[in-house]
């Protein structure tokens, strides 16, 4: 009796090994515009999640400090002006008047990241927020609108903000990628 040991040899052919690699460049080329758009929904939900945590920030101070506490723009961080997309600051506002005098306390300042650019619109001043010792705004209501620096509105958030400082984020209520303003119209950055 004789043992024959039989040998199978397994791996894939160049034929076999270009085929594969080309299915496997068709499914990542097809998948790439959709992952791309998810980062950047990702990133706008998360500037408009800063911006709503730094809302929330000055409400907290004002009623932690029992005094007016102003949500600003500014491009320095150390006086207001300037616009929303440069930058913000947050300071104890002693006198009320809106504006960051010598001695009043900067709580924080920042600007927004991802080259995301801010808008307000409000009832009053849009050049500030202001809220109140008992953690509403002073008489203000109004929206921050974020758009990102290519304009495309797919990826525009808006957060809303009530004379009782309730905070919220606009939704896609109808669907169709793009969210709507307090007042239901599409939120557009081409303006």
């Amino acid at each position: 009796m004789k043992n024959h040991l039989v040998v199978r040899e397994f791996g894939f052919t160049m034929v076999e090994s270009i085929i594969v690699i080309s299915i496997l460049g068709i499914i990542l080329s097809l998948s790439a515009p959709s992952f791309s758009g998810m980062i950047k929904r990702q990133k706008a939900t998360g500037e408009a999640n800063n911006l709503v945590s730094l809302i929330y920030l000055s409400r907290s101070e004002a009623i932690k400090n029992n005094q007016v506490v102003t949500l600003c723009r500014s491009s320095n961080g150390q006086v207001c002006g300037n616009s929303w997309s440069e930058g913000w600051l947050m300071f104890v506002d002693n006198n009320r008047n809106g504006a960051k005098d010598l001695h009043e306390k900067i709580i924080r300042s920042g600007h927004a990241g991802n080259g995301y650019q801010i808008s307000f619109s409000a009832f009053g001043s849009n050049r500030y927020m202001r809220f109140s010792p008992l953690g509403i705004t002073l008489s203000q209501n109004g929206t921050f609108k974020l758009c990102p620096e290519d304009n495309d509105s797919r990826y525009a958030r808006a957060v809303i903000i009530s004379k009782t400082a309730r905070t919220r984020l606009a939704k896609d209520s109808d669907g169709d990628g793009v969210y709507e303003a307090a007042d239901g119209t599409p939120l557009n950055c081409r303006l």
